[in-house]
């Protein structure tokens, strides 16, 4: 029987990509830039919910999550692998690819 089937395999990614979320938040070094108390906290909110996820997920307290729910997982992963843990940048940028999207509808 192969280890990793469709049904266990989305548990396993959407572990791995809170990891990192949670790992990416934790380890971002702010510099120079100004601090935002609502970003941070934020911040912080997201690195406490990912790991409840990653713990929730090893002891099977919670149902298994499907693809969506993985997959949104690794996209939020992603986003803050390529702004370097900088949730504000993250944030600003994906709210400037939505109304550009929202003004390429409307048109």
């Amino acid at each position: 029987m192969p280890l990793l089937t469709p049904s266990n395999v989305w548990p396993l990614v959407q572990l791995i990509a809170c990891l990192v979320i949670a790992w990416q938040l934790a380890m971002y070094r702010r510099g120079p830039s100004p601090h935002r108390r609502g970003i941070a906290w934020l911040a912080w909110l997201l690195v406490v919910a990912c790991l409840m996820t990653v713990i929730k997920l090893l002891c099977g307290v919670r149902p298994p999550p499907g693809p969506l729910e993985a997959l949104a997982s690794t996209a939020l992963a992603a986003l803050l692998i390529w702004h370097r843990g900088d949730l504000a940048h993250a944030l600003r940028t994906a709210w400037d690819a939505l109304r550009a999207l929202r003004r390429k509808v409307r048109r």
